[in-house]
């Protein structure tokens, strides 16, 4: 039997970082990956149209989709780790990413990142779609936030340790993100 899990993530951007660079910097993928305590290195591997062909969380196949076999170490107890090896599938979207990454033991993380106007009163619902980064202007004062939706699938004996897991990793990678673009950009290193 299996079950599904939940999560969100809205991790604020600094109001003097503008929000298209943060979509950028996402948008190239590796950093999710690299910012992943978990994983341990990964390869890009050629992208297959029928990776996401029936899965409804992606859209049609396009020259955004990318594929990467990761390579991850879980430590189980001190001194005790497990090696595991799984594909991520990506594709980008005007504001954000989406992935799916079919990890060990089959578990499926779906997850999508979107840069989004801040709704400082409720900061837990969704953006509307006139929030989109591709709006023509970013008035003074505005608040955007990097917002992850994840959802993950697993056997419902694993899901207690999964979803625990699932939550603290991608509270970790979401805020890393924000916290490497703002610095990268601030030190004139975003681009090197």
């Amino acid at each position: 039997m299996r079950s599904q899990h939940y999560t969100i993530v809205a991790i604020p951007i600094p109001i003097n970082l503008p929000p298209q660079v943060v979509v950028a910097f996402i948008q190239t993928y590796v950093p999710t990956l690299r910012l992943n305590d978990h994983v341990a290195g990964f390869e890009e591997i050629p992208a297959d149209p029928s990776c996401i062909a029936n899965d409804p969380f992606f859209g049609p196949w396009d020259d955004t989709v990318r594929s990467f076999q990761v390579h991850e170490i879980t430590r189980l107890l001190p001194g005790v780790s497990r090696e595991t090896r799984w594909p991520v599938v990506f594709q980008s979207f005007p504001d954000g990413i989406s992935s799916r990454a079919n990890a060990n033991a089959g578990i499926l993380v779906w997850a999508r990142w979107t840069v989004r106007r801040r709704d400082v009163a409720s900061p837990a619902s969704p953006a509307s779609p006139e929030t989109a980064t591709s709006s023509p202007a970013t008035e003074v004062g505005e608040e955007w936030e990097l917002y992850e939706e994840v959802l993950t699938d697993a056997n419902t004996m694993l899901m207690r340790f999964t979803a625990r897991s699932v939550d603290r990793i991608h509270n970790q990678i979401t805020q890393r993100l924000v916290d490497e673009v703002c610095k990268s950009y601030f030190d004139g290193t975003l681009y090197q």
